[in-house]
């Protein structure tokens, strides 16, 4: 049931991404701009672990390596947002994701965990602020 979880933020994350496509401009950066100047990255981050995590939630480092690999490239992204509420919201993803990997390295039955599920969580409450940090002009 936890696993389902994190498929489901996975799923949340690639459907809020799927909506930002505008360029960004130039000077102080609007919500849209923030999620257009990541959109490409984080797509592409989220794909990689779908298809990752869709072979893995039998094998936790296989899904560790997954969730650590999505921080990575969570990390990168944040670096071209100057938007403070896409920024706030990227980083509550970061950290959300972070816990999740951070159970999974402390072994036994962490994928079916009432801490991972709460994680997971947050993870999904994250991308949905993001998805409206996305929205402002």
């Amino acid at each position: 049931m936890r696993k389902v979880a994190l498929l489901i933020a996975a799923g949340a994350v690639a459907v809020t991404m799927s909506g930002c496509s505008m360029i960004p401009g130039i000077g102080s950066q609007t919500g849209v701009q923030a999620c257009a100047a990541v959109s490409n990255e984080l797509t592409t981050a989220m794909q990689n672990f779908q298809t990752a995590m869709s072979g893995a939630t039998s094998d936790p480092e296989a899904a560790q390596k997954a969730l650590d690999k999505l921080v990575s490239d969570l990390q990168g992204a944040r670096g071209k947002v100057t938007n403070a509420d896409v920024g706030a919201a990227m980083d509550k993803a970061i950290a959300g994701v972070e816990k999740m990997s951070e159970l999974l390295q402390k072994g036994g039955d962490a994928l079916n965990s009432d801490e991972f599920s709460t994680a997971a969580e947050d993870v999904q409450t994250a991308f949905t602020d993001l998805a409206k940090a996305c929205t402002k002009i």
